[in-house]
């Protein structure tokens, strides 16, 4: 055996790779998957293959699929997953992906904090998941967070094998376990409204700094952009801090007056965003009911101007993913609500909440240039755009700004995965002199639900303090999950006492009144 291989396989066994095979039983297809799994040509370097052999009755890795709530439409059961993977070894995982099959006829509905490509054959629907940039490497002991997906099947099956490609000092080996995830009874009676969550410095010539505190939250009259914040029609600087709905077509009660004094005088916001979904359920341009959905669009403009407040109509994609999948329909709603609205100069256009697997130059900004211009035949309100990667590459945005001065880019975080990584996206766009909006946001896992991240949170919280940056908290309903708001047995639609709130609600409330 040439010396240089059995270095190799000497350095990978150093690694402690341990690979699962306590596989629980399959159903015929899962097997006939495995099978067909193991006879596979691994195409890996010699030394790979080596530590695979050394290491072929042990655990080096883990990955969970972990359903966190489903519902029926019809005779399609949708399902939401979160997958963690966790390093079980003694080094740094460098990369990774997972291949897994998902049934027959299974439909990925969308997908978070990673790229999932789909593909058909005589064993049904097979899934290659991989991660986001953020996601990829994996210390010693440590797991994934926030990555989650959405599948609608017309038959049950339940995601249990899967194969699993690390990478670790250069070297490429595989595991494959049934870590299974269940769902059990459906959907139960606090899910039954079919909704779910989609579910997340040193250029100083271009530096806006904000450390005397100098902006203010109570604002007045229109809204423009000067450097990368904004500045009131009196020249005020001014940092925005509000609250976004839900899904208009789910969660339309709290669309009330008194709901948004309530986050007004006690919350001390100064915005509401309404967040109207186009191709999720009850979406705009899927099936949805577009007259009730731009009657509560009015509502809540109304609202919001009798209370003084500014409010951001928000076109809000999201498994569209592609702006211009829609972009006809946008067209004739931006040229609606701008015509209509034209003279109120609290409102501010959201014209793609949180695009994903589009370029910014070749899919993204076209789209923008059109909407933006139809909007601007009527007013030069304040446009905020999303940017790719679910609105957290506003980096791309560098040295490609629209030709409109009164536009902001979008980034969307949410702190338990959204950490240094997305924080200095942001910083550098700021840099750059690129003015950003965080449109939306919250404190826990990127998924919407899972544990909240509190020291990543006051991180956030510090930074967009320091650079005037306007945020939006998400969201505004008593859904059970933990970026709601409101407690899930709460129904009150306003006049929220701290009980009444989430830990969510409360960090929230504390951080937009401070």
């Amino acid at each position: 055996i040439p010396a240089a291989v059995l270095l190799l396989a000497a350095i990978c066994m150093a690694v402690v790779f341990f690979v699962s095979r306590n596989a629980a039983e399959r159903n015929s297809a899962n097997q006939t998957f495995s099978e067909s799994l193991e006879q596979t040509d691994n195409k890996e370097s010699e030394s790979a293959n080596a530590a695979q052999e050394q290491n072929d009755n042990n655990e080096y890795a883990s990955a969970e699929f972990k359903a966190v709530n489903s519902w029926n439409t019809d005779n399609t059961q949708h399902i939401q997953y979160e997958l963690t993977v966790t390093n079980l070894c003694g080094s740094m995982i460098d990369d990774w992906k997972i291949i897994f099959p998902a049934g027959k006829d299974t439909v990925l509905e969308q997908s978070w904090n990673c790229s999932i490509t789909t593909s058909s054959g005589d064993l049904g629907v097979q899934f290659e998941l991989v991660p986001a940039e953020y996601n990829r490497s994996i210390a010693q002991g440590q797991s994934t967070q926030g990555i989650g997906f959405i599948i609608a099947l017309s038959e049950p099956y339940t995601l249990s094998d899967y194969r699993l490609e690390v990478t670790v000092a250069g070297v490429t080996t595989e595991a494959s376990s049934a870590a299974a995830a269940e769902v059990n009874g459906g959907q139960d009676g606090e899910n039954s409204d079919n909704s779910y969550n989609y579910n997340t410095d040193t250029q100083q010539n271009n530096m806006d700094t904000y450390e005397d505190n100098n902006f203010t939250q109570t604002a007045s009259g229109g809204l423009r952009v000067s450097g990368t914040g904004l500045v009131d029609e009196s020249g005020n600087r001014v940092q925005l801090r509000g609250v976004s709905t839900h899904g208009l077509a789910w969660y339309p009660e709290y669309v009330n007056k008194e709901a948004f004094m309530t986050l007004r005088d006690d919350w001390g916001a100064n915005t509401v965003r309404l967040a109207m979904y186009t191709n999720e359920y009850g979406g705009y341009c899927s099936g949805g009911d577009r007259e009730r959905l731009k009657e509560l669009i009015n509502d809540g403009v109304m609202y919001a101007t009798e209370l003084g407040m500014y409010v951001i109509i928000d076109w809000h994609i999201l498994s569209d993913g592609n702006p211009q999948t829609y972009k006809n329909d946008a067209l004739e709603f931006f040229e609606e609500m701008a015509s209509k609205y034209a003279g109120y100069s609290n409102v501010i256009y959201e014209i793609c909440n949180e695009p994903n697997n589009s370029d910014w130059n070749s899919q993204i900004k076209p789209y923008a240039q059109e909407i933006v211009s139809c909007i601007r035949k009527y007013t030069d309100a304040l446009i905020i755009v999303g940017t790719n990667t679910w609105s957290q590459d506003v980096d791309d945005v560098i040295d490609s700004r629209l030709d409109d001065g009164n536009v902001m880019y979008a980034l969307h975080f949410y702190a338990g995965t959204h950490k240094d990584y997305i924080r200095n996206k942001m910083i550098g766009a700021l840099d750059a002199g690129v003015p950003v909006f965080v449109s939306e946001c919250s404190i826990c896992d990127a998924s919407g639900s899972g544990g909240i991240d509190y020291n990543s949170a006051e991180e956030w919280l510090n930074l967009l303090n320091s650079r005037g940056v306007s945020f939006i908290a998400w969201n505004l309903s008593n859904k059970n999950e933990t970026s709601a708001l409101i407690q899930p047995g709460c129904t009150k639609l306003s006049g929220w006492t701290q009980d009444d709130l989430s830990e969510t609600g409360k960090w929230f409330k504390n951080a937009i009144g401070s």
